[in-house]
């Protein structure tokens, strides 16, 4: 098949956040796979318009920069995406597939299908809803909004990456269950497999903890979207049966000094470190190093940072009524608890109270990343969604 990706973002264009891992590791995966990748994305500084990666062919595509982001991302971008996309198919012949992520791409989407009839498939990673901690606001929101809608609606098949976002989109914008493909994230455990660290020297000392100190982390925004504050709270009560457990918040956001505000009241900050935004692979290298991965979240479509903790053999507690927690085998490959500080706190001390079970269960999530969640096997369910459409 010859498929053509749309997407704002990607790991060789601008990066912004797990979108374009998303996008690149996929469409890497469907190259392996034998098939005719083409990614039309953003250009950034010093980057040519095409250049061929790994096999992967990526185009991208100038245009002009506007104090609106939606109508920069809506006009302008989609604009030049569809200019650049008819350009390579006059030269190369005819896609099988246009397949789109996230709503700054849909008007682009929309006029493929109108002018050429081509099959769209649509990937929508959040919505704006669940991005806005499960609330809905008028100006920008709203319009991001209908996009998101109106992108469902041209779709021939939505893909989404958890049964809770399933449901979110049926509840939101009335899809019907019959367009609606479940693919997961992926990710590439093996290449945690290359980072060795030592635990005290590396990481441990850095934040002045003991040695013998059990280290949770958080990962993610400093949003309500992300229930850091649910984590915050149930620290009093972990410290009150293991006073020497550290806390590791890494993530930048809008809350991030309400939330720091809130350690300060609480008494908390001999226990408390707050990273902000950090190189990825020292977020790995904590990651290693910590006892379990806390992902509190109020609404995730997803949660990659499940994957990641799994990855690197390390237990999950995440919450339920989130595509996080879907992800969680209760007991066997974390723990699964409500949105509330005290369940929040019973799950992290569980772990720590049986730190071999936690060992075995940090075993079981990294067997399911490996196996389950490779991108070789997102890829081959990627490719049945195409199929559908082309029988």
């Amino acid at each position: 098949m010859r498929i053509a990706f749309f997407s704002w973002e990607s790991l060789h264009s601008i990066p912004v956040g797990g979108l374009s891992v998303h996008v690149t590791e996929l469409a890497a995966a469907l190259q392996r796979k034998g098939h005719e990748v083409h990614v039309f994305t953003r250009i950034g500084n010093n980057q040519p318009i095409y250049q061929n990666i790994d096999g992967v062919h990526y185009h991208r595509c100038p245009f002009a920069f506007c104090s609106d982001f939606v109508y920069e991302m809506t006009n302008n971008m989609c604009k030049s995406m569809v200019y650049y996309f008819n350009e390579t198919e006059n030269f190369i012949g005819n896609f099988d597939i246009i397949h789109g992520h996230d709503w700054h791409v849909v008007l682009a989407l929309d006029e493929l299908k109108k002018t050429k009839g081509k099959k769209v498939v649509f990937t929508l990673h959040s919505t704006q809803y669940g991005r806005d901690g499960n609330h809905f606001h008028n100006g920008k929101a709203q319009d991001i909004s209908n996009i998101e809608w109106y992108g469902t609606y041209i779709a021939d098949r939505l893909i989404v990456c958890s049964h809770a976002m399933k449901d979110e989109v049926m509840r939101l914008y009335r899809v019907p269950e019959w367009k609606i493909r479940v693919i997961p994230n992926g990710i590439w455990a093996d290449r945690f497999d290359c980072i060795k660290i030592d635990a005290w020297n590396e990481v441990k000392k850095h934040f002045g903890f003991g040695v013998y100190d059990p280290m949770i982390v958080f990962v993610g925004r400093m949003t309500y979207q992300k229930g850091v504050d649910l984590l915050i709270e149930a620290i009093p009560d972990v410290l009150k049966d293991f006073p020497n457990a550290k806390f590791v918040f890494i993530g930048d956001g809008y809350m991030k000094s309400q939330l720091e505000r809130r350690v300060g009241e609480l008494n908390l900050w001999h226990a408390v470190r707050f990273t902000g935004y950090i190189p990825d692979d020292w977020k790995l290298k904590i990651i290693k190093a910590s006892d379990v991965v806390v992902v509190p979240s109020r609404n995730e479509p997803f949660g990659i940072v499940v994957l990641e903790a799994w990855a690197a053999g390390k237990p999950v507690i995440a919450t339920h009524g989130t595509g996080a927690g879907e992800l969680i085998w209760h007991d066997v490959t974390g723990y699964r608890v409500y949105q509330a500080p005290n369940s929040i706190a019973w799950g992290i001390k569980e772990i720590l109270r049986n730190p071999e079970h936690a060992r075995w269960m940090g075993e079981k999530g990294r067997y399911a990343a490996k196996t389950v969640f490779n991108w070789d096997n997102i890829a081959e369910q990627t490719i049945k969604v195409y199929e559908e459409l082309l029988r």
